[in-house]
């Protein structure tokens, strides 16, 4: 419902990534093709050296993670933490479930969760 407010779409993440990857390919094995032997001008940068265009509001998305269980939008101080299962939480929801100690259940799957193996997702 929020994304429908927003313009945004509200398709699963998958289909939107199998499409948005099947739109850039040819744009990318091109500039594979171009840049073969220059790799050291553009490798260490962040950025690739083209804009890709995807030509449809169906591929624009906002940041803002809420974590599924505790509700709350995610922050600087309290990012999104990818969990090896897949699972995605905010890492105060994390350190709560967790109590302090080395491991957890995910609370989405029954995966045993490391916290040690959490990683913190950026957009």
């Amino acid at each position: 419902e929020c994304c429908a407010l927003m313009g945004l779409p509200s398709e699963s993440s998958i289909f939107v990534a199998i499409n948005a990857g099947a739109i850039a390919l040819p744009q990318l094995l091109k500039l594979a093709t171009l840049m073969e032997g220059k790799t050291s001008e553009w490798q260490n940068s962040d950025q690739l050296p083209l804009e890709i265009d995807f030509g449809s509001r169906d591929f624009q998305f906002h940041s803002i993670f809420a974590c599924p269980i505790s509700k709350e939008q995610s922050t600087i101080e309290n990012p999104p933490m990818l969990l090896p299962c897949g699972h995605v939480l905010c890492k105060v929801t994390m350190e709560k479930i967790a109590r302090g100690t080395a491991r957890f259940r995910c609370p989405i799957c029954p995966t045993e969760i490391f916290v040690s193996r959490c990683q913190p997702l950026y957009f």
